[in-house]
């Protein structure tokens, strides 16, 4: 394998490193959707993609179930078609996503960086962030989010390097930024992110390609068909949304912690150890000199490029978490998944830094076989360990998950098998629904007054019309389980109440979620007796194990 060279066309032999990546990936999906039932969010998209009818689906889309544009919901209904609606299948359709980017990433460094730069930036990132393989295996549409970007930074990439734009490039730039627009409704921050980062690069090379400007402006043009769905999704936000101010840790946490993992050091000091050996057994000042002078030669407009779009992906954070303070709260880190894009960049730029191109070393004051055999090798003992190391992690996340338990399991260990269960908070209705063999006994109850009330946070009044959206359009799994409060108090005087351990605690708007059903209609009701029966753990999102409260509402008569 001769990837002992620093030019910008990757040999055959050297796909291998992206494929090893790849098949990671997917084998870490594989094992977490083992472990791994859906949640709450995950069956927002199940219940539109596995619809059997695609019309039907697209007016379920225009609800208030999940507010975001439609193509994942287009491409993932017809992926089911083919492949199923399991947790496996549906989330290998994100795993592809998340391949995609990674294998096209590596592609677009290659095309600037030497192997191993491209290499520890593309594995540096897509094999440690905590956010990509959280993604690699979860029925949303973050992995096509992350491959549609992907591809617009590739297209990025080669634009800049022609100096004509050919018709086929301005269309597919066209066509690429529709599918970002229309696959999250950040997306448009992000495509306006790359406008801007062609405007700034133009700018300072003292260039005009309003042909590529134009492409981009063009592709925003596709939302206008999306538009009459956007302000009904958007009415699930009235009277208030369920985003929080963000604090400063809240970005900082985005902009390191999340999108690049605390790998994100680990690296960076393995290429500082790694230089530090070159050096150390590499006396040779001409060595140093050729390092230097091949760093010299490397194309910087390419590399200056490249650092414009890292830096302005990253300020895109920074602008949401402003307009988050200022205007309206819309900071939620997960919807930031392109900006791990920039790290990919930044690491292959500090590793082409660090690493020199040709990864060798001399040893003219050593003749010792293990130091021979460590630091002459073309391909460096030292960056294959690292390289394997990143390899591994995907798989190692996914069988570092515990697995787990059927939503409900625990339900009957007090026993009261034959009451219903009114499940307060939905994460823990909607598992259960789609989960329980005992699915009937479970109930969620709409109460409008208690959702708006002052009490009861931010999340309920969003939460009360996902679920009667949900009902609105799928009666056949809903319409028995979703009712009215007034309508279930009339059909049941003796019950189940599954709610958080302080379900009596009086709540502000600056919680997210205090659910007010059970105080405003039973506990301030002289007509119900309420007996504390005992805990229940329950899993509420993949590694977040909650205790419950399981309580016996008796009607006196």
């Amino acid at each position: 394998m001769n990837i002992d060279r620093d030019d910008s066309k990757p040999n055959r032999c050297e796909y291998i490193l992206p494929a090893l990546a790849i098949i990671s990936l997917i084998a870490s999906c594989i094992i977490v959707s083992y472990k791994k039932l859906f949640w709450n969010d995950e069956l927002f998209s199940y219940y539109l993609i596995a619809d059997p009818s695609f019309a039907h689906m697209m007016s379920a889309f225009s609800d208030k179930i999940n507010a975001t544009p439609p193509l994942y919901f287009i491409l993932g209904w017809f992926w089911a078609k083919l492949f199923g609606s399991t947790e496996l299948s549906l989330r290998l359709f994100s795993s592809l996503g998340i391949c995609i980017a990674c294998a096209t990433v590596w592609i677009m460094l290659r095309r600037t960086y030497n192997f191993w730069s491209a290499s520890i930036g593309t594995l540096g990132v897509f094999c440690t962030s905590d956010m990509i393989l959280y993604q690699n295996a979860e029925t949303r549409m973050y992995g096509l989010l992350l491959a549609v970007c992907s591809l617009a930074l590739l297209n990025f990439d080669i634009l800049n390097k022609k100096s004509k734009c050919s018709w086929n490039l301005i269309i597919s730039n066209i066509f690429i930024h529709a599918a970002i627009v229309q696959t999250h409704i950040f997306g448009i921050l992000y495509s306006a992110a790359i406008l801007f980062t062609f405007i700034l690069r133009d700018k300072y090379f003292n260039v005009f390609r309003p042909k590529i400007y134009l492409s981009i402006g063009l592709s925003w043009l596709s939302l206008i068909l999306y538009i009459p769905a956007f302000l009904n999704q958007a009415d699930a936000g009235k009277p208030r949304t369920w985003y929080a101010i963000p604090e400063l840790a809240d970005l900082l946490i985005n902009l390191i912690g999340v999108s690049s993992s605390s790998y994100l050091l680990f690296i960076f000091f393995s290429l500082i150890l790694i230089s530090g050996c070159q050096f150390m057994f590499d006396p040779d000042p001409s060595a140093r000199h050729e390092f230097k002078t091949s760093r010299q030669n490397l194309q910087y407009s390419n590399e200056f490029s490249l650092l414009i779009f890292a830096f302005v992906f990253l300020a895109v954070p920074v602008f949401v978490w402003i307009i988050s303070l200022t205007i309206k709260p819309i900071y939620w880190y997960r919807y930031m998944i392109p900006s791990t894009l920039s790290w990919s960049i930044l690491i292959a730029y500090l590793a082409s830094c660090i690493i020199s191109p040709g990864v060798r070393v001399r040893l003219n004051i050593f003749n010792w076989e293990i130091f021979r055999f460590l630091f002459t090798k073309k391909t460096s003992i030292l960056l294959l360990t690292l390289a394997t190391i990143l390899l591994v992690n995907p798989i190692l996340y996914g069988k570092n998950l515990s697995k787990e338990e059927l939503p409900g399991s625990n339900d009957d260990k007090y026993g009261y098998k034959e009451l219903p269960i009114v499940t307060q908070i939905s994460h823990d209705f909607i598992k259960r629904i789609h989960y329980s063999p005992n699915r009937s006994r479970y109930f969620f109850i709409l109460d409008w007054q208690s959702a708006v009330d002052n009490s009861s946070g931010r999340f309920t009044p969003g939460e009360y019309k996902n679920l009667d959206a949900l009902k609105r359009n799928y009666p056949e799994v809903f319409q028995n389980n979703i009712i009215l409060s007034q309508d279930f108090l009339k059909m049941y005087n003796r019950f189940l109440v599954l709610d958080y351990l302080n379900y009596n605690q009086k709540c502000t708007l600056e919680d997210f979620f205090c659910p007010r059903w059970l105080e405003m209609r039973i506990l301030n009701n002289s007509s119900y007796k309420v007996t504390s029966i005992g805990d229940i753990k329950v899993t509420t999102i993949p590694g977040d194990i909650q205790d419950r409260k399981l309580l016996l509402i008796d009607k006196i008569k």
